[in-house]
Order: structure tokens, then C-alpha cells, then sequence
């Protein structure tokens, strides 16, 4: 093993004194990095054989011509990602353990994936038009359940894994999630081309079920600390020193949704008003992501197999993204990275309206995965820390519900530009709404890193 990364890896899986780190977390965290990572890296390779943005839209029009309902199968998903989270913030907040709750919703989350592959074995025998409601159904029972473990799931994952480690964490777990995907990638890349339709898509589903309950698994044995009630750490605690708005107090409650809590956290902190409108109008931005794969294969003439080639793509830009995201984001705060993802994207849609080949079309996908990597580890990290700790999971419900209306708004207004207008039009207006949400972001104040030890190279 070279040097340099024998020391990396030593420094990634160690807690120094300086990184001020409780007890309880420092002793359990190695073991919650190893399980944490197989976790993540199992259910990405399960995530590859059924991909929202690739493969389940190409099943999809094998099933309808309609572009606003081949534009809908990663809108719903992603919908009832977002939409729970604000109705459970208060459920989870008054939760001493999060990891019992997250493990009952990771059981419900994973169940619909048993039913993908026998819908796709009977759909020779059934209408497309009752398959593909079927669809829909599992995609939505997909996308809530995904949605309900959410938030208890990234409370366990701040939990276990300190400020000072959080990015280098989500970096290296998340490229050898990459890895494991291109390799799942490669794998539906043969079941598709190689099988007859609809065996091939059943082999890719089958195979998903088996990853995501070895997921399951490992992410069952994480170790969560057990605070007292006055010893957990704070979120933010440079934020007042950093001319951030004053914490909000959080007050015991009973309610599902405490209005006044809401109503006194979006009056009083505007840097979360900044985030919320940046948010709103990147998710607007982003209609075009369920187009992509479809465009590509009716735009150059190509068979369905090319979605698993296009999948094998983003999981391999993936990899950059979240390579360079985990080396710098402890550095340059989260904000940064998530601005240059979006402006990645923005010059992706400038490459799907430009581009006159499949190969240079390839590069929509390279980018598209840069600004996913960028998204996911850098808003994961952002939102965490615009926060105090005992409010987090209140900031987190807000974020994700509030502004995941606008993913399902996305792609009905994405189809209607199709139809209207044409696939190039809608690539245009993404590209400007997405620049409109740079720009908010830009405006939001990032929080310094709480570390004085300078990070490995």
C-alpha cells in the first residue's frame, strides 16, 4: 500500500485528542465507519440494477410513449423522500436512540423492491396500462418509505461520525459505493442486453432485493452513542462568532408539526431562508434529470442497455465528485461544494442542448454525476450545520418537506415544456433556473470547520 495512503487511511479511521470528540462516539468509531460504509456501499450496488434516474424510466416507456409519465417515475421517488420528513421532525427529536426507529423503516423502505421483479415478469400477461400503475405504486410506496428513514437516518449518521471526520466519511464511503456501483452498472449492462425483455429487467429488480437487505444488514449492527440530556455536543458552536442568527430555543412539544417553531425559525434566520430559496429553484432546475436517459436513446437511435451504461457513468463521475468533495469539503466548508455542483449541472444542460453524438451526449452524464456527488455530500453536510444540535432534526424536516414540493412540480412542468416545446427548451430553462439557485446559495453563510489539526494530504 503506498504511503500517502496508508497515512490517509490511518487518519481517516482515527479520532485525535484535538478533534475534540466524546467518549462515547470515539470508541465506537471505527466500527460505525466500516458498518456505515458497507451499508452505503451495498445499497448503491442494489441501487444500480434499478437506478430512478436511468433504468426505471427506460422500463418505464417500454411501458407508455407519455414524457410527462416517464418524467413522474423519479419526481414521485424523490417526493416521498423529501415530503415525510417534516412530519416525523419532532417524532424524532424527542427520541433518545434514533438507530431502533431508523431500523424499523429501513425493513419498510426495503419490502416494495421484492415486488419489482414480479411486476416485471408479468407484464407479458397484463395490460401496460395496469403495469404500469403497478409501477407507480411501488415507486411511491418506494419513495415514502425511503422518506420515513431518512432523517432518523442521517441523525444517526451525525451522531456517530463528528464534524471533524464528516466529510471525509461520506467521501471515502461514498466512492467505494461508486465502485461497487459501476459494478452493478456493468452487470445490468449484460442482464439487459443479453436477455429477452421482460426477463432482463426482472434479473436486474432480483438482484437489487438481494444487495439491499445485505444493506440492511450491516447498518443494523452501527453502535448509536447514548447521550445525557446535557451532554450531547453543539451543532454550530462558532455560529454566533460568525454573525449567524441567534439560536431558536426549542420548546417540548406533542405536536406532529409545531407551526410556531416553523414560523419562528423562518422569521428569525435568514441564512435558512437563503438556503431554502436556493434549494427550491436548484430542484426546479433539476426536471431535467429524468429526461436524460430517455432523451438519449430516442435523440441517437439506442437500445435500452445503453441505461445501464449511462448508470455506470454517473456512478464513475461519482467517484471524482466524491473523491474531491471528502478531500476538500472539511476545508472549504460544504457551501462551496455544493455551489460548484450546481454550476456542473448548469454546464451539463448546456451539453445536452449542444450535443450531436452519443459520445459527446456521454459527458451530460459524467457531469450529472459530478453535481449528484457534490449535492448529496455537500446539502447533507450544509443542512446538518445550519442548526443548532438540539433542532436539527427540526431544520432537516423543514428542508427536505418544504422544498421537496418542488421536485414533484419539476417534472409536470418539465413534460409540459416537452410537448410544448421540445426536449432542447427544457434543457434551457433548467440551465437558467439553475444558475438563479447558485446564486441564493451563494448567499448562505457557511459554517468553519471545528478543528485546529490540519488534515492529512
Amino acid at each position: 500500500m503506498p504511503n500517502h495512503l496508508k497515512l490517509f487511511l490511518t487518519d481517516f479511521l482515527t479520532i485525535h485528542p484535538e478533534d475534540e470528540v466524546p467518549h462515547n462516539v470515539a470508541k465506537n468509531f471505527r466500527h460505525n465507519v466500516i458498518m456505515g460504509s458497507l451499508d452505503l456501499m451495498f445499497f448503491i450496488f442494489g441501487d444500480g440494477f434499478g437506478s430512478i434516474t436511468t433504468i426505471m424510466p427506460v422500463f418505464a416507456a417500454t411501458l407508455t410513449k407519455s414524457p410527462l409519465l416517464i418524467g413522474l417515475i423519479p419526481a414521485i421517488a424523490n417526493f416521498g423522500w423529501y415530503m415525510p420528513q417534516m412530519f416525523l421532525s419532532n417524532y424524532v427529536s424527542g427520541l433518545k436512540q434514533k438507530h431502533p426507529f431508523a431500523k424499523k423503516m429501513a425493513v419498510v423502505e426495503r419490502v416494495p423492491y421484492v415486488f419489482f421483479p414480479l411486476l416485471a415478469l408479468l407484464v407479458p400477461g397484463i395490460p401496460k396500462t395496469s403495469a404500469l400503475i403497478w409501477l407507480f405504486i411501488l415507486i411511491t410506496w418506494r419513495g415514502l418509505a425511503s422518506g420515513l428513514i431518512a432523517l432518523p437516518w442521517q441523525e444517526v449518521q451525525a451522531s456517530v461520525i463528528p464534524i471533524t471526520h464528516r466529510a471525509r466519511f461520506y467521501g471515502v464511503s461514498r466512492v467505494l459505493a461508486q465502485l461497487m456501483g459501476i459494478l452493478s452498472s456493468i452487470l445490468a449492462t449484460i442482464f439487459l442486453s443479453r436477455l429477452p425483455y421482460p426477463q432482463n429487467y426482472a434479473l436486474c429488480f432480483g438482484t437489487a432485493v438481494i444487495a439491499q437487505w445485505i444493506s440492511y444488514y450491516f447498518y443494523s449492527r452501527m453502535r448509536e452513542p447514548a447521550y445525557e440530556a446535557d451532554d450531547a455536543p453543539a451543532a454550530n458552536p462558532a455560529a454566533l462568532s460568525e454573525g449567524l442568527p441567534a439560536p431558536v430555543e426549542a420548546k417540548p412539544t406533542r405536536k406532529i408539526i409545531d407551526l410556531e417553531l416553523f414560523s419562528t425559525i423562518l422569521k428569525r434566520d435568514s441564512n435558512f431562508r437563503y438556503y431554502l430559496i436556493g434549494r427550491s429553484v436548484i430542484f426546479l432546475g433539476a426536471m431535467a434529470s429524468g429526461f436524460l436517459a430517455v432523451y438519449g436513446i430516442q435523440r441517437f437511435n439506442l437500445s435500452d442497455s445503453r441505461a445501464a451504461v449511462f448508470t455506470a457513468l454517473l456512478y464513475f463521475s461519482g467517484i471524482i465528485g466524491y473523491s474531491l468533495g471528502g478531500a476538500l469539503g472539511d476545508k472549504v466548508g460544504p457551501k462551496r461544494i455544493v455551489v460548484a455542483s450546481v454550476l456542473i449541472w448548469a454546464a451539463g444542460m448546456l451539453v445536452a442542448i449542444l450535443a450531436r453524438s452519443e459520445w459527446v451526449y456521454y459527458l451530460v452524464f459524467l457531469m450529472f454525476g459530478l453535481n449528484t456527488a457534490g449535492m448529496v455530500l455537500g446539502d447533507s453536510i450544509l443542512v446538518m450545520e445550519l442548526g443548532e444540535e438540539k433542532l436539527r432534526p427540526t431544520y432537516l424536516g423543514m428542508a427536505r418537506s418544504l422544498t421537496g414540493i418542488f421536485v414533484l412540480i419539476a417534472p409536470v412542468f418539465a413534460g409540459a415544456l416537452v410537448e410544448a416545446f421540445g426536449y432542447k427548451v427544457m434543457f434551457s430553462v433548467c440551465l437558467v433556473l439553475t444558475l438563479v439557485g447558485a446564486a441564493f446559495i451563494s448567499r448562505v453563510k457557511d459554517i468553519p470547520r471545528r478543528t485546529s489539526r490540519k488534515p492529512t494530504p
